[in-house]
């Protein structure tokens, strides 16, 4: 049997346009559709990938994310324009203490760590001081732009990254991560029950965490808020899929979803196309089974426990 022995099929968003195009019948594999027919077709695919993600497609679009924790702060925007959120990041220590005012780190390693990199300094009094990284580090220095504002002990964590995550639209699970690495659940909770905590200023290891997908940034509520005997939470987080802007993009969704993705499209423009109501009817009822095949198959492998309530039982 002579097969390809290559594994790498892909498609871009005009291959999705044009399939699309193709099952309404108004171009064939000799045409190409005009800018207009392909700019509309665009945008449609553009919401329509969020709306499959509303729909349940989502095991690949989630990521790990980690939250620096602040002494005394309450609420944490996620977004470009946010607090202290990655999906990457450098840590290091200080080799030597550093009095406060200090610019000049001495590190263990600057490994991982760029020119205007967000930085951020563990002092004292268990805080972290953010600031940027001031040119390239040389050797095992990290200038900052703007001094620490307490000393910082030999040892003192360093950390460092290039890019503030974009705002993830759920949160699955989160966990503390102690000075010694050590994970700790954290509680995600609703609405109502951040609402109700009495003190929600108080000061403490967090244990409890509540998310609301606010515009343009996130917003994730801790309680109790930090104290210094954690620098981080971790987060794992779901984002939408990426836009679709140029020709060439690939979807960002595994290839299994190919079909889901071309049928979609094409029931999204039927309407604009004059496709009569029972051709679009036919064709909507294969778009809605190709959706739920993809879905079926993208689940997440765990198991699952049964528990029988016993309540008010002899």
């Amino acid at each position: 049997m002579a097969t390809s022995g290559s594994k790498n099929f892909s498609v871009t968003r005009n291959d999705i346009i044009y399939a699309a195009l193709r099952k309404l019948g108004e171009f064939d594999s000799a045409e190409t559709p005009g800018g207009d027919e392909t700019a509309d077709a665009s945008f449609a695919l553009n919401y329509l990938v969020k709306e499959y993600v509303a729909q349940g497609a989502d095991i690949w679009l989630r990521t790990e994310l980690t939250l620096f924790i602040q002494n005394g702060q309450e609420s944490y925007s996620i977004g470009t324009s946010g607090d202290n959120v990655t999906s990457s990041f450098a840590e290091t220590t200080l080799d030597g203490a550093q009095a406060s005012g200090a610019t000049s780190m001495t590190v263990d390693s600057i490994a991982g760590i760029s020119a205007g990199d967000y930085v951020g300094v563990k002092v004292d009094d268990g805080s972290i001081h953010w600031t940027t990284v001031n040119g390239a580090p040389a050797g095992t220095t990290v200038v900052l732009t703007t001094g620490i504002d307490d000393d910082a002990a030999d040892g003192n964590k360093l950390y460092a990254y290039t890019t503030k995550s974009y705002r993830p639209h759920s949160i699955f699970y989160a966990s503390r991560r102690d000075l010694n690495d050590y994970d700790v659940p954290v509680d995600l909770i609703g609405d109502d029950e951040y609402r109700f905590l009495a003190h929600k200023g108080q000061s403490g290891a967090p244990n409890q965490a509540h998310y609301r997908a606010t515009l343009d940034n996130g917003t994730l509520f801790v309680w109790p808020t930090g104290d210094g005997s954690a620098d981080k939470i971790l987060l794992t987080a779901e984002y939408y899929p990426d836009d679709f802007d140029a020709a060439s993009d690939n979807p960002e969704f595994p290839i299994e979803w190919t079909s889901a993705l071309v049928f979609g499209l094409a029931t999204e423009l039927a309407p604009e196309y004059g496709i009569p109501r029972l051709e679009t009817k036919d064709l909507r009822g294969e778009a809605y089974r190709k959706l739920q095949v993809a879905l079926d198959f993208d689940v997440e492998d765990a198991s699952v426990e049964f528990v029988v309530a016993n309540q008010g039982v002899e």
